[in-house]
């Protein structure tokens, strides 16, 4: 039972940590400004079609996307790059390590998930905790986001 909670902090430390590296490497704040343009242009573009835009002017609008999706790819590709690394890290060395120190007589789970591996234990409560935490800076950008575009819209009126 104490490996089982022992594993569950560290699942939650690398939770914690892969999150502050997403967030430190993407910058959010630039993410939902690009988000906002994103919208913008893609709002035109459609009123465009609909009014039957000459091709040229539409291919020039969408050139100007092409710059704004290039750097929300980047940003999320400089993230990965840091988080699996880290997650390797600590799935292949710092869990067997824990599991060695903490002298567990037998590698599979007694509680709860009953015949699982320690890793296999870690992995699952990653991928959980990282599915919540997900949600919750989801929901945290989303709000974010419209109290910018209300000070905005107060900023522009």
């Amino acid at each position: 039972m104490v490996v089982e909670l022992v594993i569950a902090s560290t699942a939650v430390i690398y939770t914690v940590f892969a999150l502050f590296l997403q967030r430190k490497l993407s910058n959010p704040i630039r993410a939902r400004e690009i988000q906002r343009r994103l919208k913008e242009h893609t709002k035109a573009l459609s009123e465009m079609a609909k009014r039957g835009a000459d091709k040229s002017a539409i291919m020039a609008k969408q050139r100007e996307v092409m710059p704004l999706m290039s750097e929300t790819m980047k940003n999320q590709m400089r993230s990965i790059f840091a988080v699996i690394p880290t997650f390797l890290v600590f799935y292949y060395a710092i869990v067997p390590y824990i599991i060695a120190a903490m002298g567990a007589s037998s590698m599979t789970v007694t509680f709860i998930f009953s015949g699982l591996s320690y890793e296999s234990l870690f992995f699952i409560l990653v991928f959980i905790f990282g599915i919540f935490s997900s949600i919750g800076i989801m929901v945290y950008d989303r709000k974010k986001s419209k109290d910018e575009a209300l000070a905005a819209e107060k900023g522009n009126a």
